[in-house]
């Protein structure tokens, strides 16, 4: 019985990768192999708790399947450029 906020796999994940953006506060679940499934990106989910739970009911769909992260990040766009010394 497929979750409803679940993608449409081709093929069963090996992994899921849960990647969060903490300048912008987007978190973003992607799957190995790559064609398994396409990203899933939730706005508002500073601390990984949505995409989260997504990654562990992929978990629970696909016992195999481990869980990588959340990994927490900034965006280069919220990054100041480092100026040069000459």
């Amino acid at each position: 019985m497929p979750d409803a906020h679940l993608p449409q796999f081709s093929s069963a994940p090996e992994r899921v990768f849960v990647s969060v953006d903490e300048s912008t506060a987007r978190s973003t679940v992607s799957f190995f192999p790559s064609g398994a499934a396409a990203p899933i990106q939730q706005d508002g989910d500073g601390r990984g708790e949505q995409a989260l739970s997504v990654a562990r009911s992929v978990v629970a769909a696909f016992p195999t399947c481990t869980i990588a992260g959340p990994h927490f990040h900034a965006s280069a766009t919220a990054r100041p450029k480092s100026r040069r010394r000459r």
